[in-house]
C-alpha cells in the first residue's frame, strides 16, 4: 500500500466501515471521466460506475456548470424551487407516457413512497417482487409494524408469476419488476415477458411498477418501457438520472388520478443541485449518437471478453442489457438467479483482485452488475482487455497441476 493510503488507513481508526473499503476496493480521492483516482493519485478504469449512476462519466463538464450555478445562487434546502419544473418537462420528453411525476430526494424513498401509494391505493397489503430484483429498503418502523409483506417469486418463470398472481391477486397490491433483475447482475428480460406480466396484472387487478433504479435511461433512452412498449402503472428512476447526485423520481402513467403522498407531511424536495444535475443528464442523453457510441464500446467489451474465455479454456459468460453487463465465470447461459448462483464465485474474486492490480475496477459482487460510461473510450475498452489477458494468463498458470 502506498504512503498516502497507509496514512490514511491509520486516521481511520474510528471508521470501521472505512478501514474495510481499503480490503473490499480502493478509497477514491477523486474521479474523472471513466476513471477514479486513490489518495496517491493512482488511477482505475472504472466499470462499478457509482451503482450505474456515472453514465455520462465522472465530473462531466455540462452536469458540473449546472450544478455551480445552482450553488452560485445560494438557494437553501427545504424551499420548491423552479428547477423542479423545468426537470419535470424534460422528463416528459423523454418518457411521454407519464402524467404525474413525484420527485424524491433519493431512489431509496422513491420505491418506498410508491410502494405506500399502491398499497393506500388499492386497499390490498401485499407486494410480489421478482427474486434478482433490486432490493427495497422498507423504512424500520414499516417493517416492525409488519404492514409491508413483500413476497418474493422466481423470475423470469412468467407461468409461476401468473400463478401466483392468479392465487395472491386478491392481496396482492402490486408486482414490481426490475427489468435487469440488477440483484443477480444482468437478466435480460425473455422477449414477450414483460407484456404477458402486464396482461395477468391488469386480469387479476394487481398494479404493474417497474422498479427502473438500475435499469432506467441505460438501456435505453426510455428504458424499459420505451425497450418493451409495455406501459406500467408507475415506474421508479433514480441512478443514472442523477449524474452521482442524489435524487429518485416516480413516473405515474397518463390516466391515473392525480396520486396523492398520504404521509405525515409534505414529501421532502430533491435538493436544488440535485435537480439541475438530473436536468444537465438528460440535456447529454437527448444527443442522438449517445447511446450509439457507447453501445459500441459495450460491443466492443463483451465480445474481447467472450474472446479471452476462448483463448484460456476459461469459462465467462457476458449478460448485457444496454450499457450494463454482468460478468459470469461459468459456459452455461445465465438465465436466472440459479444460474447465477451457479456460476464460480472463486474464481471471479480471484480476476477481480487481479484486475484492480492492474489498474480496472470490477465490481467485488460475483456477477454484479458493470457499467460503462460515455466517458469510457475505445482506448479504455482496450487496455481493459490487455489487463484482463495478463490477468487470465497468471490464473491459468496458478492453476496448472
Amino acid at each position: 500500500m502506498a504512503r498516502l493510503s497507509e496514512e490514511l488507513l491509520k486516521r481511520a481508526q474510528a471508521l470501521p466501515g472505512l478501514r474495510a473499503g481499503f480490503e473490499r476496493s480502493v478509497v477514491a480521492s477523486k474521479a474523472q471521466g471513466a476513471r477514479v483516482y486513490d489518495a496517491d493519485n493512482v488511477g482505475y478504469i472504472d466499470y462499478q460506475g457509482g451503482g450505474g449512476s456515472a453514465i455520462v462519466g465522472y465530473a462531466n463538464q455540462f452536469v458540473l456548470d449546472a450544478v455551480r450555478k445552482v450553488l452560485g445562487n445560494g438557494v437553501p434546502d427545504g424551499f420548491h424551487v423552479p428547477q423542479e419544473v423545468d426537470l419535470a418537462e424534460a422528463l416528459g420528453k423523454a418518457l411521454p407516457w407519464v402524467g404525474n411525476w413525484w420527485l424524491c430526494r433519493t431512489e431509496d424513498e422513491a420505491i418506498y413512497q410508491l410502494l405506500q401509494w399502491a398499497r393506500e391505493t388499492t386497499g390490498k397489503p401485499g407486494i410480489l417482487m421478482l427474486d434478482g430484483g433490486a432490493r427495497v429498503r422498507i423504512a424500520p418502523a414499516a417493517a416492525d409494524s409488519g404492514s409491508f409483506p413483500i413476497r418474493e417469486v422466481a423470475g423470469w418463470h412468467v407461468d409461476r408469476i401468473e400463478r401466483e398472481l392468479a392465487t395472491a391477486g386478491g392481496r396482492l397490491a402490486a408486482l414490481v419488476v426490475d427489468p435487469l433483475m440488477s440483484r443477480a447482475g444482468v437478466i435480460p428480460v425473455p422477449d414477450g415477458a414483460l407484456a404477458s406480466l402486464a396482461a395477468a396484472c391488469r386480469e387479476h387487478g394487481v398494479m404493474l411498477l417497474f422498479d427502473e433504479r438500475v435499469s432506467g435511461f441505460r438501456v435505453h433512452r426510455g428504458g424499459a418501457q420505451a425497450l418493451s412498449g409495455v406501459t406500467p402503472d408507475a415506474a421508479v428512476y433514480g441512478g443514472a438520472l442523477g449524474g452521482g447526485f442524489p435524487i429518485g423520481v416516480v413516473g405515474f402513467r397518463q390516466g391515473i388520478d392525480e396520486p396523492v403522498h398520504k404521509g405525515d407531511g409534505r414529501m421532502p424536495t430533491p435538493h436544488p443541485v440535485s435537480l439541475a444535475a438530473a436536468e444537465a443528464v438528460l440535456s447529454i442523453l437527448r444527443n442522438e449518437t449517445f447511446y450509439e457510441r457507447i453501445e459500441e464500446r459495450a460491443i466492443q467489451l463483451a465480445a474481447g471478453i467472450e474472446g479471452l474465455s476462448s483463448r484460456f479454456s476459461r469459462p465467462m459468460t457476458v449478460n448485457r442489457a444496454g450499457s450494463v453487463f454482468a460478468l459470469y465465470m461459468t459456459a452455461k447461459a445465465v438465465a436466472d438467479c440459479r444460474g447465477a448462483r451457479r456460476a464460480d464465485a472463486t474464481t471471479y474474486w480471484r480476476l477481480a483482485e487481479g484486475l484492480r492490480g492492474e489498474g480496472v475496477l470490477l465490481p467485488r459482487q460475483p456477477g454484479g452488475a458493470a457499467f460503462l460510461s460515455s466517458a469510457h473510450g475505445a482506448k479504455d475498452v482496450d487496455e481493459t482487455l490487455a489487463a484482463c489477458e495478463r490477468v487470465l494468463l497468471r490464473l491459468h498458470q496458478e492453476d496448472l497441476p
